[in-house]
């Protein structure tokens, strides 16, 4: 997970690197986690989940994270054409 972040990161110049990526690290990722415990939280407690209920959540949550990954990866090695 870490490699693949960090991948994101070599189309970019160093002043963007630093001025961007600490802000990105502290509050992108941190509101991550508090909003998967949230969803934990909400499905456990209000719409009564179990195992298979995460499960298939899961699941249509990668499917869209992989929707999502084909435009990003296109532009990626767009941006990415002339890095070393």
């Amino acid at each position: 997970m870490n490699t693949a972040r960090r991948l994101l990161w070599l189309p970019t110049s160093r002043e963007e690197k630093y001025k961007a990526k600490q802000a990105i690290d502290t509050f992108i990722v941190r509101s991550g986690d508090v909003l998967a415990a949230a969803v934990i939280f909400a499905g456990t407690t209000w719409l009564g989940l179990g195992g298979r209920g995460f499960a298939a959540g899961n699941l249509i949550v990668a499917a869209g994270w992989l929707a999502l990954l084909i435009p990003l990866l296109r532009r990626f090695r767009r941006l990415c054409a002339d890095c070393p």
